[in-house]
């Protein structure tokens, strides 16, 4: 019976390529789980699947989540124009088995784009979150934006985003502002304090923390020289450092070598493969600043009232609460001053005049209702829709 039941849902397919976007996704999954109107069908792949990225699939196990198709295809080391390949093809075969009413994918990587090539050969229709953003430095802005062109329901962050995807024809009742779901883990009740962190990292978190997060900036020729000016403000700015590594974008291996051999012998730096999800959030309730050119700099920190210091154009034209992030060039006086803002106080003035970018409360209800209130056509059909002068989202 149970089977029959299972089997009257609407199958929805969703793919999580790594920890970037399984902390997107996480309180959505959940949801879905458990929602009677849904048959979840979740793949996991890429840098989940391999040691070097931290093996972030142990993540999705230990939230007791079914995964339904594991798809390996980042190679070791990363050849993005292969993998990407290995993506297609993969994501098309295991499409092709479940047969989904639709496909849920987040953002902007290769992988991801691949996938929804991969949906739109099968005629799949693509529900996709956090379309219509602009991050200017890296190939990433022009996955997003194909992305946004393959999808048929447009689940974007804010009125903002909105108005960029209308700008590419899209249907105003097919884009939907349901907020930035990465920022429902501040809801979590499982965040670790500062000693499980320091148990967990075998590292001091006593006095500020910064928190460094760099990856390539793909349109960038020297990726090296801005990690380089971030090291050496850093061992000019006393504080305890602990850094990530980058995802598996072109550069990153370089990248990765680079905090390896600086880290050495420095008692005030840990470099960690990943932290997911929950340490991530919990080392934000102890951080000092946020330092890098990762989104979470422009996100997941300015909504815990963390002050940013935001290296370089790889996040150029992205939502920023400007009170809270401080945007410098990849030169080693100009982010040692920028630290020793963030980490003085003049940071309490940051926080206080500090307002929220997103729309308030957990996203993930507000995506599902959307998914669940959404008919999509079989087979997918997109007209472009000219854009109004006056706008639907003011």
């Amino acid at each position: 019976m149970d089977d029959v039941v299972r089997a009257e849902r609407r199958v929805l397919a969703v793919l999580t390529t790594g920890r970037q976007d399984y902390g997107i996704l996480r309180s959505t999954l959940l949801l879905l789980r458990d929602d009677p109107r849904f048959n979840l069908r979740l793949y996991v792949g890429g840098m989940h699947l391999k040691e070097r990225f931290g093996r972030s699939v142990q993540m999705v196990h230990d939230d007791g989540l079914e995964i339904a198709r594991t798809l390996d295809f980042v190679d070791e080391p990363p050849a993005p124009v292969a993998d990407a390949a290995r993506a297609v093809s993969l994501t098309g075969a295991a499409l092709e088995r479940d047969r989904p009413e639709a496909l849920v994918l987040v953002g902007d990587r290769f992988e991801t784009l691949a996938a929804g090539l991969a949906a739109t050969l099968m005629r799949v229709p693509i529900v996709h979150l956090h379309g219509g953003e602009e991050t200017e430095g890296a190939i990433d802005n022009s996955m997003r934006h194909a992305l946004t062109k393959l999808s048929h329901l447009h689940l974007v962050s804010h009125g903002d985003h909105a108005e960029r995807v209308l700008q590419m024809g899209e249907d105003p009742a097919h884009v939907v502002v349901v907020g930035a779901a990465g920022l429902d883990n501040r809801y979590r009740t499982d965040l670790p304090d500062r000693h499980e962190l320091e148990r967990g990292l075998g590292f001091s978190l006593a006095g500020q923390v910064a928190i460094v997060t760099v990856h390539p900036t793909t349109l960038a020729v020297d990726s090296i020289g801005a990690v380089s000016a971030i090291a050496a403000a850093m061992a000019s700015v006393p504080c305890r450092y602990v850094v990530t590594q980058p995802n598996a974008d072109e550069g990153g291996a370089a990248i990765r070598a680079f905090w390896d051999a600086w880290a050495a012998g420095r008692p005030d730096v840990r470099v960690v493969e990943a932290l997911g999800e929950r340490r991530y959030w919990g080392l934000l309730r102890c951080a000092a600043v946020v330092l890098g050119n990762s989104s979470s700099g422009l996100i997941e920190a300015p909504a815990c009232g963390v002050p940013v210091v935001n290296v370089g154009d790889r996040q150029k034209g992205r939502l920023r609460p400007p009170a809270l992030v401080r945007d410098v060039g990849p030169d080693s006086d100009a982010i040692r001053r920028a630290l020793l803002d963030a980490l003085g106080p003049a940071a309490e003035e940051w926080r206080e005049a500090a307002r929220a970018a997103y729309p308030e409360g957990p996203a993930a209800r507000r995506i599902i209702e959307a998914i669940a209130r959404w008919q999509p056509t079989q087979p997918p059909r997109k007209a472009f829709v000219p854009r109004d002068a006056v706008s639907v989202f003011q």
